[in-house]
């Protein structure tokens, strides 16, 4: 039995239907390098070995004892294990934990893990001085929590913050760790939006560690809502959506 034409009709407009579909979805994503310390839009090769997603890192030897040690973040409470039962670190029950992972961000060459924190705010101890209440005063949303980045790590035979930033001026969210410039150190990709914002106004960045903290690389405005990183034989790249 042959299909009538419209049937044909019905069908055709299915399968265009169905391309439209899929080039929609695939031009919502944008390709995203770091090229000369810009964050600039990026083209993946075509390579032998296909290009694969870089997901996140939850375990690593952070003491140097030669056994993994693994992250479970449950509840917003972080805790380092030793992959099995034993709980060696946990954060404080002040502080949110929306996101975590491992990395190298203070390059020193051992692992440490990456938490990404919203806590009530601290100004700095300097500003109790400052006549309109220090350059920091307005970083934090309307309850009074601010997002900041913090590193812990082993160091003098115990689990320490190794840095603790002050109050971002603006939260970030979907942290991202991957050596994106080719230079050897891992780079810290996020994404970036006012305090209490109900718009979506989010944008891309990039930072690196610069001696005692993070330096921002390059932003791109933009209206993003998710983050990937994608790397292959040569190289780490960004994909948003």
């Amino acid at each position: 039995m042959h299909p009538t034409r419209r049937v044909k009709s019905r069908l055709l407009i299915h399968f265009i239907s169905m391309i439209m579909l899929v080039l929609i979805a695939a031009g919502s994503s944008q390709n995203w390098q770091i090229l000369a310390g810009n964050i600039t839009p990026y083209t993946p090769r075509q390579a032998v070995d296909k290009p694969i997603p870089l997901a996140p890192r939850f375990s690593g030897d952070l003491n140097s004892d030669g056994n993994l040690e693994c992250l479970a973040l449950v509840d917003q409470t972080l805790q380092i294990t030793d992959c099995q039962s034993d709980v060696l670190w946990q954060s404080p029950s002040d502080r949110r934990v929306t996101e975590a992972q491992i990395g190298d961000l203070n390059r020193d060459g051992l692992d440490e893990a990456i938490l990404l924190v919203w806590r009530p705010f601290k100004p700095w101890p300097v500003d109790k001085f400052m006549p309109y209440g220090g350059r920091i005063k307005e970083f934090h949303d309307q309850n009074g929590d601010s997002c900041q980045i913090i590193l812990i790590g082993w160091a003098r035979n115990d689990w320490r913050e190794l840095w603790a930033g002050s109050a971002l001026v603006s939260p970030v969210e979907r942290l991202g760790v991957a050596d994106l410039d080719g230079d050897g150190w891992q780079e810290l990709a996020a994404l970036e939006r006012p305090y209490d914002t109900k718009q979506p106004n989010t944008d891309l960045t990039v930072w690196k560690w610069l001696g005692f903290g993070f330096t921002l690389i390059d932003r791109v405005k933009g209206s993003f809502y998710d983050l990937s990183i994608f790397r292959d034989s040569s190289q780490s790249w960004l994909v948003t959506q």
